[in-house]
C-alpha cells in the first residue's frame, strides 16, 4: 500500500513539473508570437532576456494584458518593452519579476501610479523612463530600489532640481552610486563615482613626486604587436574559444571589434565611447573592474590599449616609430592627462603663448583657472556654468561655437572636459 502511495505522489509530483514546463514553454511561444525574443544572457548566468516590440508581425498593438504571461517565464533579469502602447495596468503585470535588473520603459504610457508597482523590485539596478509622464511626485515610490545605478529622466516631468533631491535622498538611505540621466548633456554623476576620480586624481598627483614610469608607446600602433598579447596574457581565458563570458571573445581583431550582441566595446578613436578602455581603467575594488582577477593591468598595458583605440584601433601598422613618453611632474592629474592634449591640438593656436585672443591662455592649468581677463571660464563642479564647456558643443552654425574653425570637438572630447570640471577641475 506504502508503495503505492509513493508511486501515485511520484507521478502527481512529475505531471505538476511537467506542467510548470508546459507553463513556461506556452508563455514563450505567446512572447515570440507577440513578435519577442526570450533570450539567455550567458552560459554562466542563470537568467532571460526579454524583448517586446511595440507591435505584432500582424500590426496589432501591444497591449497591457498581453504582459500577463511574462509570470510565468522565470528568471527574467531584463525587459524591454520600449516604445510599446502599455500604460500603468501593464506594469502591474511586472510587479513579481524579482529577478529584474535591467527594465527599458522608455516612450512607453507609464504614469506616476505605475511607478508603484516597481517598489519591490529590489534588484533593479537600470531604469529607463526616458520621454514618459514620469513626474517628481511619483519618485518616492523609486526609493525602495536600493541597487538602483542608473535612472534616466530625460524628457519626462522630473525637474533637475527635482531629481537632484532624489538622488541626495537616496544616498541617505545608503545608495552613492545611483547616476541620473537628464539629456545628452545633463548626468548627475553619482557621489561614488565621484569619489573614485578624486582617488584616481590624488593617485596621479602623488606619484608625479615619485621616480617616472617609462611608457613606451609607439606613433602608429598596431592590434597584433601591440594588444593581442594584453589580452592572451589577462582576458582570453574567460573570451576565448572556450569560453565567452557575457557572449565576449577577445582572442581575435575580428572579435575585439565585433564586440557582443548590446556593446560594441571599441570605437576607434573614442574612449569613452569604448567600453573595452573603460571597464579596464576603474578603480581597483570597483565590482566591474576588468580583468576581476588578476587585476587591475599595468600602467603600461593600460597606456598600450588607450594608444592604440586614440590611434585609430587598427589591425596592422605600416610604420612603427617607438616614442617614450614619461608620466609628466608638474602638468599632471586629470588635467595633463587628458585635457591639456584636448586644448593644445585645438584651442592653443589662438589661446597659447604666441597668441591670446580676448586676453585668454588655454595652454596650462594656471592659465586655463585664470580666464580670461578676470573673467572664470571654467566653475569648479559646475560644467553648464562653466563656458569653457559650453562653448564647446554649441551647434557648428552659433557665432559662438569654439573652436570657431574646423570640426566640432568629439563627443568623447566634450565629455572628457565636462568630467574633469564636475569633479573638481584640478
Amino acid at each position: 500500500m506504502n508503495k503505492l502511495i509513493v508511486i501515485l505522489l511520484g507521478c502527481l509530483a512529475t505531471g505538476w513539473i511537467a506542467g510548470l514546463q508546459a507553463d513556461e514553454q506556452s508563455a514563450i511561444a505567446t512572447v515570440e508570437s507577440y513578435g519577442g525574443q526570450v533570450l539567455g544572457i550567458a552560459k554562466d548566468v542563470e537568467g532571460v532576456r526579454v524583448l517586446i516590440p511595440p507591435k505584432t508581425f500582424e500590426g496589432r498593438v501591444l497591449t497591457d494584458a498581453d504582459l500577463e504571461v511574462l509570470k510565468e517565464i522565470p528568471g527574467i533579469m531584463e525587459l524591454d518593452i520600449k516604445n510599446a502602447g502599455i500604460g500603468d495596468a501593464g506594469v502591474a503585470h511586472l510587479s513579481n519579476l524579482s529577478s529584474l535588473e535591467r527594465l527599458h520603459l522608455e516612450k512607453t504610457k507609464i504614469t506616476d501610479a505605475g511607478l508603484k508597482h516597481l517598489t519591490g523590485l529590489s534588484n533593479l539596478v537600470y531604469l529607463n523612463l526616458y520621454g514618459t509622464e514620469v513626474s517628481a511626485s511619483g519618485m518616492d515610490a523609486l526609493k525602495t530600489l536600493k541597487k538602483l545605478k542608473n535612472l534616466y529622466l530625460w524628457q519626462t516631468k522630473v525637474s533637475e532640481d527635482a531629481a537632484k533631491s532624489f538622488q541626495v535622498a537616496m544616498e541617505k538611505s545608503g545608495n552613492d552610486a545611483l547616476e541620473i540621466n537628464l539629456g545628452w548633456e545633463k548626468e548627475l554623476l553619482s557621489k561614488a563615482r565621484l569619489a573614485a576620480l578624486k582617488t584616481q586624481r590624488e593617485a596621479l598627483e602623488s606619484s608625479a613626486t615619485e621616480e617616472p614610469t617609462e611608457l613606451v608607446v609607439v606613433e602608429d600602433p598596431d592590434f597584433a604587436t601591440h594588444i593581442m598579447p594584453i589580452l592572451e596574457a589577462n582576458c582570453v581565458k574567460c573570451h576565448g574559444e572556450e569560453k565567452q563570458k557575457s557572449k565576449l571573445r577577445l582572442d581575435s581583431y575580428a572579435a575585439v571589434m565585433e564586440g557582443t550582441p548590446d556593446d560594441k566595446i571599441v570605437v576607434a578613436g573614442d574612449l569613452i565611447g569604448s567600453s573595452l578602455f573603460q571597464l579596464i581603467t576603474l578603480p581597483a575594488d570597483d565590482d566591474d573592474l576588468m580583468p576581476p582577477k588578476n587585476g587591475p593591468l599595468s600602467e603600461n598595458e593600460i597606456a598600450q590599449i588607450r594608444n592604440w583605440i586614440v590611434k585609430g584601433a587598427k589591425a596592422e601598422a605600416e610604420v612603427v616609430v617607438v616614442e617614450e613618453t614619461k608620466v609628466a611632474s608638474k602638468e599632471s592629474g586629470v588635467f595633463g592627462e587628458f585635457i591639456l592634449p584636448i586644448l593644445k591640438e585645438r584651442c592653443a593656436d589662438c589661446h597659447g603663448e604666441d597668441k591670446q585672443k580676448a586676453k585668454l591662455r588655454l595652454d596650462s592649468l594656471a592659465a586655463t583657472l585664470k580666464g580670461a581677463d578676470g573673467e572664470a571660464i571654467v566653475v569648479s563642479g559646475k560644467p553648464d556654468e562653466s563656458s569653457l564647456y559650453t562653448r564647446v558643443i554649441l551647434p557648428a552654425d552659433h557665432d559662438d561655437r569654439m573652436p570657431p574653425k574646423g570640426d566640432l570637438l568629439s563627443k568623447a572630447q566634450t565629455d572628457l572636459i565636462k568630467l574633469w570640471i564636475t569633479s573638481g577641475a584640478e
